[in-house]
């Protein structure tokens, strides 16, 4: 039998029930506007929480490669700035669009060379995150890790690999940081082969190499490019 909740189960935190509950709230506001009691006005400055929340559903939605809820979660946090600053939107607005534009590409880039097949990317054995514009904090407890993927751009991460192990004698992770860093902690006891490029940034080795080489202990591969910024490995 299936326990409840179910672990699998996927997330109700869906684009869909946000955009619901952004037009129930919506119609609340206006109604307690036409009744005296708030300044509608006001509130609804913060409209652009709404893409910010759609962004964020997207990227727990399964099947999504979070493409297109980062550009909403950036477009949606501009507009909030702008909306209470100083700031013009029309001035700015042009650059960022670059910016936006240059990240879309390097993350379909970044997909199409990785090549992870579907099957692995879905998988809860393989390490995938991403940060753009923020951060996030990965601990990883499967016991047959395959592999992964971390980029970072204008963000950073932190994963915490200790209580995990490999499913084969070696396994690779590809790392891509852009103006950010990462921090990757591993079991003591695996080797760490670096072979990751790093233009004006750098990829760290921390881990403990006293005592004898020991064959056949887990290898961990570290491939990808770091550009202004670094990752660390630790023990």
């Amino acid at each position: 039998m299936t326990p409840y909740p179910d672990p699998k189960a996927p997330s109700p935190f869906t684009p869909k029930l946000v955009l619901g509950v952004g037009i129930i709230v919506m119609g609340l506001v206006l109604t307690l506007e036409n009744l005296g009691l708030v300044e509608a006005h006001l509130l609804f400055r913060l409209w652009p929480l709404i893409l910010i929340a759609l962004g964020v559903a997207k990227l727990r939605q399964e099947g999504s490669d979070g493409t297109g809820a980062w550009v909403l979660i950036f477009v949606g946090a501009f507009i909030l700035l702008a909306n209470f600053s100083h700031l013009h939107l029309t001035d700015a607005l042009g650059p960022l669009l670059i910016v936006a534009l240059g990240i879309l590409l390097v993350v379909k880039a970044l997909k199409q060379s990785r090549g992870v097949p579907p099957e692995l990317e879905k998988s809860d054995d393989f390490l995938q995150g991403t940060a753009i514009f923020g951060s996030f904090k990965r601990r990883v407890l499967t016991q047959a890790l395959r592999g992964g993927e971390l980029t970072a751009i204008f963000g950073g991460f932190e994963v915490d690999l200790r209580h995990a192990a490999l499913a084969e004698p070696q396994a690779r992770v590809d790392v891509f940081v852009l103006f950010g860093g990462g921090e990757i902690r591993v079991p003591e006891g695996w080797e760490i082969a670096n072979r990751a490029t790093s233009i004006m940034g750098s990829v760290g080795d921390s881990t403990y190499h006293g005592g004898d080489a020991q064959n056949g202990r887990p290898r961990l591969i570290l491939t990808g490019l770091t550009l202004f910024g670094g990752v660390e490995v630790k023990s």
